[in-house]
Parts: C-alpha cells; structure tokens; sequence
C-alpha cells in the first residue's frame, strides 16, 4: 500500500451536480475503489459542518468528516486550511484555498477544469466573474501543481497565462465517461439495434454557451422531416428556450420530449441506449462527458468540430459546425439515411469511449501527487 496524507476538498457534495461535480464525485468514489483495493490509504474528505450532501456517493472505504462553522467559500478560505496542515490538499473544483497556497506546510493540486468566464464573461455574474479572476491567478502560481482536462484546454490556459506554457507544474488528466464500473458493463451488453431506436437525443445544460438555440432548431427541423421521430432534451431546465424567438409548430410539440433535469444516471443510461444519435453541437466544452456516455451505449455523436471534441471524440464521432445551421442538419441527415455509417460510428464509439476511465484520471492526479508507488 501507497502510504500519504491526502486531503480531499469535499465542499463539491454540499453543490448542486453539474459537470464539475461530477468531475469530482467520480474521482471521490475512484480514490474509494483504491483504498478499498488496498492500493492506496483512504484520503480525509473534509466538507464544511452544515448544508445537506446532494446525492450522497456510495463509498465503503472513504469517511466524510464535516469541521467548520462556515459554509461554502468562506469554510473552504478560512476554515479548510486549518486542517490541512503537513498534507496535500486536492481542489478539483476550480478554487483553492489562498492560504494553503501560501503555506509552506500544505501541499496543493489544483484542478482548474476551464476559464470560461473569461472566454464567455456575458455568462456569468460580475461577482463571479471578480472572484475568479481574483482566485486564478494566485492559484496558477501558487499551486505545486495545476491539472486541467484536456489538451485543448491546456492550450487555451496558457494563452491567457503564457507562464504555464513550459511550466513543469502544469498538468492534462481527461476526464472519464459514465461510472467505469458500469462501463465495463455496458461494453459486455447487446444494445437495441438501429430499428428500435426512434429518437434523438440532447443531454446537458441548457445554456447560449452550449449552443441551446441550434439544439431547438435543429430538432424541430428534424421532427419536420422524420414524422415517424421524436427528440429528446435532458438538461437542467427548459425555460432558456422561451428566449428564443423560435415558434414550435403544433404538429410537432407531442413528438419534442423536455424531460428537464434527471439525477438518476440509469434513467440517462437508457435513454442513450434507446436514441438514434447525440446532438451536441457546443460552442466551447472543456472535456466533455454526454459524448463519451452515448457512445457508450452505441448512441453515434453528432459534435462540434472545435478542439476539445475533435481531442475527445477522434473519428467515432459526426461533425458539424456549431454556428453553421445548416451544417447541424446535413450531418443529421448524413446519418439518417445511412445505416452503414451508423453502424460504423456505433461500433467506433463504444470502442473510444471504452478509452477513458475515472481511475485513470486518478492514478493520475496521484502520480503528480508524487504518490505513486
């Protein structure tokens, strides 16, 4: 057994669960499947004394302890640093503690998964925007060592901070997929075939950034043009449509199917497993996870063609431009009137999603740890 003091910022399980959560959440129950296997000493997840944990994890070798009097930012500034002390600290959420990082006794890995308030600032809220620019900067120079999720984004990261560009400190872990747990059983499993499979699919966050608009567009234009179709939108709420000036005729409202936020990852699973395609075509992701999940269940992506999905998503995945409407519905079409193709990126996908893995991307973050054995 690895023998370390490993902290683990556990303010991420008071939050609600987006993809940075979930980034954290994965790489919580990997830590646990280690210890478990003895490979490693369970790490202390700290989280502040009050608020409710959202989905608790299932975890056999790893205890929460809850210190504190604060809460969110505050506890992890003010109270956090004090019980970290002679270890190292994991923030895989973007923000760590100043004074951590300005301890000589604290050992810091900082995962800094995007900067997309600076690529995006009409997205976010000037305080936000004030406390990030504030955190980062001191984070990138302070940190022993700072991961993000991609190598496109490692690009885009020392654009903004050219000092990172040859800096030994700085660091890429991919993200995984689904749990790799229930991977490695999807991977063994006969999926529903080509006929049985009467939608399509968009899973994510309803945002401008993520492209909300095309994704409307796009289906309803689809749904105009397969009437035996339905299209189905997973994601955190529904009501960024109404600011779209977009009519949805009424022939086709019955067949566009908003089923809002889903928590229970099986009900995803599912719902990949059933759909024709992924319609993912965002203006900026980091490491994407809805992608590699479909393809998982032998769901055909339709992608953006921007850097961090083309890194991900390689040749099992259809490609399109984002701010091009008609290229979203060619590649639909190219896919929809070609049972050859599908079945070739049905079969690429599950054989590049099987690529990734959580515990991966851990035994990563330990070997920069300089934990490894």
């Amino acid at each position: 057994m690895t023998s370390f003091n490993l902290v683990l910022n556990g303010r991420f399980l008071l939050q609600n669960i987006t993809g940075v959560q979930r980034v954290e959440r994965e790489i919580l129950v990997a830590l646990d499947q280690l210890a478990l296997k003895g490979i490693i000493k369970a790490p202390e997840v700290l989280l502040p004394e009050k608020g409710d944990i959202v989905a608790m994890p299932e975890l056999q070798a790893i205890k929460l302890t809850r210190k504190g009097k604060l809460t969110g930012h505050l506890w992890e500034q003010l109270e956090l640093p004090k019980y970290c002390k002679n270890k190292t600290l994991w923030c895989l959420g973007n923000t760590s503690p100043i004074l951590s990082l300005l301890s000589s006794s604290t050992r810091v890995i900082t995962m800094i998964h995007d900067l997309s308030y600076k690529y995006f600032p009409s997205a976010y809220s000037w305080k936000f925007k004030a406390v990030y620019s504030s955190l980062i900067p001191i984070e990138i120079a302070k940190s022993d060592a700072i991961v993000t999720v991609s190598d496109a984004e490692k690009r885009a990261m020392s654009q903004h901070y050219p000092k990172l560009a040859n800096s030994s400190r700085f660091h890429m872990a991919q993200n995984g997929g689904i749990p790799d747990d229930a991977a490695h059983k999807a991977q063994k499993e006969q999926l529903p075939s080509l006929i049985d499979r009467k939608y399509g699919i968009y899973v994510g966050s309803l945002s401008k950034r993520k492209n909300a608009e095309g994704v409307l567009k796009a289906a309803i234009e689809f749904l105009k043009t397969y009437p035996d179709m339905n299209f189905v939108v997973i994601g955190a709420s529904s009501g960024v449509f109404d600011s779209f000036d977009i009519e949805i005729p009424n022939e086709i409202k019955p067949r566009l199917e908003m089923r809002g936020q889903i928590n229970d990852p099986q009900k995803i699973y599912d719902a990949f497993s059933h759909a024709r395609f992924l319609l993912f075509p965002s203006f900026y992701e980091a490491s994407p996870l809805p992608p590699i999940e479909a393809m998982t269940f032998g769901c055909p992506v339709i992608v953006s063609n921007i850097p961090s999905l083309t890194e991900r998503c390689a040749d099992a995945a259809l490609y399109c431009d984002p701010h091009d409407f008609a290229s979203i519905n060619n590649s639909i079409d190219t896919l929809m009137n070609s049972n050859e193709l599908w079945d070739k990126l049905s079969t690429a996908g599950r054989k590049k999603a099987a690529e990734y893995s959580w515990c991966r991307q851990t035994e990563t973050l330990l070997k920069l740890s300089k934990f490894d054995s």
